[in-house]
């Protein structure tokens, strides 16, 4: 008797602790991530950091504090603005501001309406930069390659395989989820899909002509809005 009443403290012991361990872990993990809620979000700027093509702001929700990014554009310090959804990301490192952030949300943007913003389907990747305003010259395809006709074209038989791809480079986005976003265009279309988004660690710049391997992905879903239909991704140049 003596030693089931031993064994059933012990067992008891272990439970309370495991208890006392998720709940200070769970409340850690809230506080960071106030921002990752799907609704609408009432927030206050209290200070901001001009990062090149993001913006990246430190705000007050509900006497929260945190720290988000957004596509650059003018903000006023103790002004009031709302925005949806967005992304946390842990440990994010912003290689312009030579700074890494425990928590960060992306967000599409931020407005001064409480107004919901509508929910789009993404056929690029992250928030948008300049791109290049001039009509791409049709470029030929590389040897044993994929035009961006033929990709869009009959996309689902080439999902999850390795192609060859080769393009200009209009847009580029750079450092989001320790990747590189570039867009390429072949100067060929499919119902209006001009460009193709390829994640990659490979640093290139608008106006290159690039070749790039990867691997194709259909309907890549991030969350939060955050949809993208087609992806090039795990991208190597080809010199």
């Amino acid at each position: 008797m003596k030693n089931q009443i031993k064994l059933f403290t012990v067992i008891f012991s272990v439970l309370i602790l495991f208890s006392c361990k998720d709940k200070t872990e769970y409340t850690k993990i809230e506080n960071k991530t106030t921002a990752s809620k799907s609704n609408t979000h009432k927030i206050v700027i209290n200070e901001s950091l001009d990062g090149g093509s993001y913006l990246y702001l430190n705000v007050n929700e509900e006497g929260n504090k945190y720290w988000m990014a957004i596509p650059n554009s003018p903000v006023e310090i103790g002004g009031t603005y709302y925005y949806d959804g967005g992304m946390v990301m842990k440990d994010f490192e912003s290689k312009v501001l030579k700074r890494t952030f425990d928590f960060i949300t992306f967000v599409e943007g931020i407005r001064t309406t409480e107004q919901a913003a509508e929910k789009h389907v993404h056929t690029h990747a992250e928030p948008k930069k300049e791109k290049m305003d001039t009509e791409i010259v049709k470029i030929e395809k590389p040897a044993n390659g994929t035009s961006l006709n033929e990709l869009f074209s009959d996309k689902k038989s080439f999902s999850k395989k390795s192609i060859v791809v080769k393009g200009q480079v209009i847009k580029v986005n750079n450092g989001i989820m320790k990747k590189n976003w570039v867009h390429i265009s072949d100067g060929t279309q499919f119902e209006n899909l001009k460009s193709l988004t390829i994640t990659t660690t490979e640093e290139v710049k608008i106006g290159d002509i690039v070749t790039f391997e990867g691997v194709v992905v259909l309907n890549k879903d991030f969350g939060a809005g955050y949809v993208y239909d087609i992806l090039l991704e795990e991208g190597k140049l080809i010199k």
